[in-house]
Protein backbone atom coordinates (compact mmCIF):
# COMPACT_ATOMS: atom_id res chain seq x y z
CA UNK A 1 0.00 0.00 0.00
CA UNK A 2 2.49 2.47 0.80
CA UNK A 3 4.20 2.05 -2.61
CA UNK A 4 1.12 2.69 -4.41
CA UNK A 5 0.58 5.98 -2.74
CA UNK A 6 4.36 6.64 -3.44
CA UNK A 7 3.72 5.67 -7.44
CA UNK A 8 0.59 8.08 -7.38
CA UNK A 9 2.43 10.84 -6.02
CA UNK A 10 5.24 10.66 -8.12
CA UNK A 11 2.73 10.84 -10.93
CA UNK A 12 1.02 13.12 -9.70
CA UNK A 13 3.85 15.46 -9.48
CA UNK A 14 5.35 14.26 -13.09
CA UNK A 15 1.79 15.64 -14.36
CA UNK A 16 2.19 19.49 -12.97
CA UNK A 17 3.42 21.73 -15.13
CA UNK A 18 6.11 23.57 -13.89
CA UNK A 19 6.74 26.82 -15.65
CA UNK A 20 10.33 27.94 -15.26
CA UNK A 21 10.08 30.91 -13.61
CA UNK A 22 12.33 34.09 -15.40
CA UNK A 23 14.16 36.80 -13.79
CA UNK A 24 14.57 40.80 -14.38
CA UNK A 25 17.81 40.27 -15.36
CA UNK A 26 17.50 36.62 -17.93
CA UNK A 27 14.09 38.46 -19.43
CA UNK A 28 16.35 42.01 -20.09
CA UNK A 29 18.70 39.78 -21.90
CA UNK A 30 16.03 38.45 -24.23
CA UNK A 31 14.57 41.85 -24.71
CA UNK A 32 17.99 43.15 -25.50
CA UNK A 33 18.71 40.14 -27.85
CA UNK A 34 15.92 40.40 -29.68
CA UNK A 35 16.54 44.14 -30.61
CA UNK A 36 20.33 43.41 -31.51
CA UNK A 37 18.75 40.51 -34.14
CA UNK A 38 16.02 42.99 -35.43
CA UNK A 39 15.73 44.21 -39.10
CA UNK A 40 16.22 47.68 -38.14
CA UNK A 41 19.01 47.69 -35.52
CA UNK A 42 21.06 44.67 -37.88
CA UNK A 43 20.60 46.89 -41.11
CA UNK A 44 22.35 49.67 -39.35
CA UNK A 45 21.88 50.33 -36.13
CA UNK A 46 24.37 51.12 -33.13
CA UNK A 47 24.65 51.90 -29.64
CA UNK A 48 21.98 49.68 -28.25
CA UNK A 49 21.11 51.32 -24.47
CA UNK A 50 18.71 49.70 -22.00
CA UNK A 51 16.96 52.93 -20.52
CA UNK A 52 14.19 51.91 -18.49
CA UNK A 53 12.23 48.91 -17.27
CA UNK A 54 8.60 48.76 -16.29
CA UNK A 55 7.34 45.95 -14.02
CA UNK A 56 4.18 44.87 -15.15
CA UNK A 57 1.34 43.31 -13.61
CA UNK A 58 1.80 39.59 -14.26
CA UNK A 59 4.52 37.12 -12.73
CA UNK A 60 8.01 37.03 -15.21
CA UNK A 61 6.38 40.12 -17.00
CA UNK A 62 8.89 42.86 -17.34
CA UNK A 63 8.52 46.24 -20.01
CA UNK A 64 12.19 46.86 -21.38
CA UNK A 65 12.99 50.59 -22.82
CA UNK A 66 15.64 50.77 -25.03
CA UNK A 67 16.80 53.52 -27.53
CA UNK A 68 19.84 53.19 -30.15
CA UNK A 69 20.29 55.32 -33.20
CA UNK A 70 20.28 54.19 -36.97
CA UNK A 71 22.56 55.98 -39.82
CA UNK A 72 19.55 56.01 -42.18
CA UNK A 73 15.64 57.06 -41.95
CA UNK A 74 12.90 54.08 -41.96
CA UNK A 75 12.29 50.39 -40.38
CA UNK A 76 13.21 47.16 -40.78
CA UNK A 77 15.61 45.75 -43.55
CA UNK A 78 15.94 48.89 -46.15
CA UNK A 79 18.46 46.71 -48.31
CA UNK A 80 17.81 47.34 -51.80
CA UNK A 81 15.77 50.75 -51.18
CA UNK A 82 16.38 54.30 -51.51
CA UNK A 83 16.72 55.98 -47.75
CA UNK A 84 17.42 59.04 -46.53
CA UNK A 85 21.18 58.90 -44.94
CA UNK A 86 20.35 61.06 -41.43
CA UNK A 87 21.31 59.77 -38.27
CA UNK A 88 17.70 58.44 -36.95
CA UNK A 89 16.95 58.14 -33.25
CA UNK A 90 14.71 55.37 -31.86
CA UNK A 91 12.81 53.71 -28.98
CA UNK A 92 12.15 50.41 -28.40
CA UNK A 93 9.50 49.09 -26.04
CA UNK A 94 10.15 45.55 -25.78
CA UNK A 95 7.70 43.21 -23.39
CA UNK A 96 9.08 39.65 -22.03
CA UNK A 97 6.18 37.79 -20.28
CA UNK A 98 7.77 34.44 -19.11
CA UNK A 99 10.83 34.20 -21.04
CA UNK A 100 9.06 34.95 -24.35
CA UNK A 101 8.30 38.37 -26.64
CA UNK A 102 5.09 39.35 -26.41
CA UNK A 103 4.91 42.33 -27.75
CA UNK A 104 7.68 45.07 -29.40
CA UNK A 105 6.95 48.33 -30.77
CA UNK A 106 9.71 50.78 -31.98
CA UNK A 107 8.91 54.87 -31.96
CA UNK A 108 5.14 54.08 -31.16
CA UNK A 109 4.93 53.34 -35.28
CA UNK A 110 6.72 49.66 -36.10
CA UNK A 111 5.29 46.51 -34.89
CA UNK A 112 9.31 44.89 -34.55
CA UNK A 113 7.28 41.29 -34.37
CA UNK A 114 5.27 41.58 -37.49
CA UNK A 115 7.77 44.01 -39.30
CA UNK A 116 4.52 46.39 -40.26
CA UNK A 117 3.99 49.75 -39.39
CA UNK A 118 1.07 50.61 -36.51
CA UNK A 119 -2.26 51.72 -38.11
Amino acid sequence: MKWMIIIVLIILLGCVDQEKSYTEDESLEIAREFVLTSPTYKYDGEGLKHVDTVILRCLNCWQFVFEFTSRSAGYGDRSGQMVAQVITHHTAEVTVESGEVTSAVLDDTWDIITQEQIK
